[in-house]
């Protein structure tokens, strides 16, 4: 049954961040992100460890957690850019309320700026949206209404 959930548990993490890497899902949170990046690699350590034969012990199996957890969070210092915050709400689906365009701006960690996009956002789950890129003036008004609505999630100070 562990061996089982083993499995199981790296398989969802390890489908999960190649989604978020390689199609328009986005994991929008970099906690989340963070963790489903451990599991991944523990039990994918740990998986191998048991192909092998090795890290029987408790102490083996804590240690190899706290190095990879060591590895895990310099790869992320060292790699992540930022997550993206929604400065503006500028349209909402008039069927679905979970659908938005939404003005959005990530700043950049090792140089001064941010970066700019405007998007189709679709919350799936708490964490998780379907991001695609959208252009304002090509807008069926049809299915959209116009809200522009200020979130100001990068905590800018207010004019």
């Amino acid at each position: 049954m562990k061996t089982i959930l083993l499995y199981l548990l790296f398989l969802i993490t390890i489908a999960v961040l190649l989604l978020n890497r390689y199609t328009d899902l986005y994991i929008n949170n970099s906690i989340m992100h963070f963790i489903l990046l451990i599991l991944a690699s523990i039990t994918f350590v740990f998986i191998i460890g048991r192909i092998f034969g090795k890290l029987q012990t408790t102490k083996s199996r804590v240690l190899t957690i706290l190095i990879i957890g060591v590895f895990c969070f310099v790869q992320s210092f060292l790699t992540w850019g930022g997550d993206w915050k929604t400065q503006t709400i500028l349209y909402q689906n008039k069927v679905n309320g979970n659908k938005t365009i939404e003005f959005q701006m990530r700043g950049d960690r090792f140089s001064f700026g941010y970066k700019k996009r405007v998007i189709n956002r679709l919350k799936l789950f708490p964490g998780l949206d379907w991001t695609t890129d959208v252009d304002t003036a090509k807008i069926d008004h049809k299915q959209w209404e116009k809200i522009n609505r200020y979130v100001n999630e990068m905590k800018f100070a207010s004019k």
